[in-house]
C-alpha cells in the first residue's frame, strides 16, 4: 500500500494567535469614538478650569487663525515673508488704536462722564415712575461723586480691615492681569501666525492615512463655516456700529456715540444688539424729562426707533446675505437658543463662540452621526 502523505502541521506564530484573539479594545471603532469624545470633553473642561491662563493664548490663536489667509496670500502672491506681514499687521492695529483714542476717545470719555454724573437723577426718575424706592442707590452714587478729598477716599483702604485689603488686592491683581494680557497677546499672535502653516501640517500628519481625506474634507467645511462667521460678523458689526451712532446723533439721542459703540460690540452676536433699541428710547426719555420736563412722546418713541429699524432692515436684507450668505445654515430659533445657552455657560465668550460651535456640531452630525444612524436603522 502506498503511504499516505503526512499532513504538515503549521505552527501558530504570536501574530496569528493575536489575530485569532481579535482586535485590541482601543482598535474597536465604537470604543475609539467614545475615547475621543471623552478626551475632547476633558480638554474643554481643562480649558474652562484654567480659563484665566489660556484665554490670552486662545485669543491670540483665534486672531492668528483669522489673519492666516491674508498672511499666506501675501507670502504666495508677493513673496513677502510671514514675519514681515505679521509685523505690519501689528503696527497697523496699534496705529489704528492710537488714532481712535486720540480722535474719538475724548468724545467717548465725555459722554461716559456725563452719563455717570446724571445717573443719580435718572435712577430717581425711574424709581418714581415704577414706584420703587431707589434712594439708597442714589445716595451712594452721590456720596461717591461728592468725595473730592483724596485722603478721605484713600483712608478706608489704608486703615480698613481685611475687606479693604482684599479689595485692594483684587484691583491690583485685575490690573496686573489685564496689563500682562495686553503684553502677551501680541507676542502669542506673532509666533502663532508665523508658524500657523507648520502647526496645521503637523496636525494633519497626526490623522491616520486611511481617514485623512475624509477628515480633512469635514475640517474644511468647519473651517469655512467658522471663518465666514467671524470675518462676516466683525465686518457687519463695524458697519452697523457706525450707522447706529450716526443715526442716533442725527435724531438727537443723548450719548449717541457711547450707545453706538456698545451696540457695535453686541452686533458681533446676532440678535443681541436689539438691546440698543430700548436703551435709546429710555435715554431719550430721561434726557427730555431731566432738561425740560416737556414730553413729546412721538419724538421720544419714533426718533430713536427710526435709525435702529433702518439699520436692521439694511443688515438683515442686504448686508448679512451679501457678506455671510448662508454659511452657517442655522435656523433663527436655533441661533437664539444656542446664543442663550452659550451666554449661560461661558458669559460673553460663550455668546461669541456659540454660533460657530453650533455650526461645527451640525456639520459633524451631518457627516458622521446621521449616516451611521441611518445605516443602523436600515439594518434593524
Amino acid at each position: 500500500m502506498e503511504a499516505q502523505p503526512r499532513k504538515r502541521v503549521q505552527r501558530m506564530t504570536p501574530e496569528h494567535s493575536a489575530g485569532r484573539r481579535g482586535p485590541h479594545l482601543w482598535e474597536i471603532q465604537a470604543v475609539l469614538d467614545v475615547l475621543l469624545i471623552l478626551s475632547a470633553v476633558l480638554a474643554v473642561w481643562m480649558l474652562y478650569a484654567l480659563s484665566s491662563v489660556f484665554t490670552p493664548v486662545l485669543f491670540a490663536l483665534g486672531v492668528a487663525y483669522l489673519c492666516n489667509p491674508l498672511v499666506t496670500w501675501a507670502e504666495i502672491r508677493w513673496h513677502v515673508p510671514r514675519p514681515v506681514t505679521i509685523s505690519l499687521l501689528l503696527l497697523l492695529f496699534t496705529a489704528a488704536t492710537v488714532a481712535f483714542l486720540a480722535w474719538l476717545g475724548p468724545l467717548l470719555l465725555e459722554q461716559a462722564q456725563t452719563l455717570m454724573r446724571k445717573a443719580p437723577q435718572y435712577l430717581q426718575m425711574i424709581g418714581e415712575y415704577v414706584g420703587v424706592d431707589l434712594r439708597s442707590i442714589v445716595e451712594t452714587i452721590l456720596d461717591s461723586q461728592s468725595s473730592n478729598d483724596t485722603i478721605t477716599a484713600v483712608h478706608p483702604i489704608v486703615t480698613g480691615t481685611g475687606q479693604a485689603l482684599g479689595l485692594l488686592g483684587t484691583v491690583i491683581g485685575t490690573t496686573s492681569y489685564l496689563a500682562m494680557t495686553a503684553l502677551l497677546v501680541p507676542i502669542y499672535f506673532f509666533f502663532f501666525a508665523w508658524r500657523f502653516e507648520e502647526i496645521s501640517l503637523t496636525l494633519k500628519r497626526l490623522i491616520p492615512a486611511a481617514h485623512r481625506p475624509r477628515t480633512l474634507e469635514i475640517l474644511r467645511k468647519i473651517d469655512d463655516a467658522v471663518m465666514n462667521f467671524f470675518r462676516g460678523r466683525l465686518l457687519i458689526a463695524l458697519i452697523t456700529g457706525v450707522l447706529y451712532a450716526l443715526g442716533w446723533a442725527w435724531t438727537g439721542v443723548p450719548y449717541w456715540f457711547l450707545l453706538g459703540a456698545g451696540t457695535d460690540l453686541l452686533s458681533i452676536i446676532p440678535y443681541v444688539n436689539a438691546i440698543g433699541w430700548p436703551l435709546a428710547i429710555v435715554l431719550k426719555y430721561l434726557d427730555a424729562a431731566a432738561n425740560s420736563g416737556a414730553m413729546d412722546y412721538v419724538s421720544i418713541l419714533v426718533m430713536p426707533s427710526l435709525p435702529y429699524l433702518v439699520v436692521q432692515f439694511f443688515e438683515s436684507w442686504w448686508l448679512t446675505p451679501w457678506i455671510e450668505g448662508r454659511s452657517n445654515d442655522l435656523h433663527p430659533v436655533t441661533v437664539i437658543i444656542v446664543v442663550m445657552v452659550g451666554g449661560a455657560v461661558g458669559g460673553f465668550l460663550g455668546l461669541a463662540l456659540a454660533i460657530p460651535v453650533a455650526a461645527s456640531l451640525k456639520i459633524l452630525m451631518q457627516e458622521l452621526v446621521i449616516p451611521r444612524w441611518k445605516a443602523w436603522l436600515s439594518r434593524a
